[in-house]
């Protein structure tokens, strides 16, 4: 089970999601994101894993997709901090909250200024 909660702002559309991304709530959330970011112009995207406690392959795949697409990561448990760790250093950014990434080149930001000052 996966709850998605979009919390759209004027500078920021959100993906909170709680629970497991696995099985067909990977492509509901494909199609959300899909949806949603097609009228972002511009605004910074954030999918917060915080209170999601598995993703399977097909998840960790999405979740690479959207970071290479510039969408920010947060997670906060070190199970997902380590599926997001594994993401490619080129492609986006990540983030653990109260915690600096392992390594300075784990995520490379090319636009930092409309990143969290938290997000490496």
């Amino acid at each position: 089970m996966l709850k998605i909660t979009l919390l759209d702002s004027s500078s920021e559309l959100r993906f909170r999601l709680e629970g497991r991304l696995s099985g067909a709530w990977v492509p509901e959330l494909r199609q959300c994101w899909t949806t949603a970011s097609s009228t972002t112009e511009g605004r910074r995207i954030v999918l917060d894993l915080r209170e999601v406690d598995f993703i399977d392959p097909e998840g960790q795949e999405l979740v690479t997709q959207m970071s290479h697409s510039g969408v920010n990561l947060l997670a906060n448990t070190p199970l997902i901090q380590s599926l997001i760790d594994e993401i490619p250093a080129d492609s986006g950014c990540g983030t653990v909250e109260g915690k600096p990434a392992r390594s300075m080149n784990a995520f490379a930001c090319l636009d930092t200024a409309r990143r969290d000052p938290r997000t490496v």
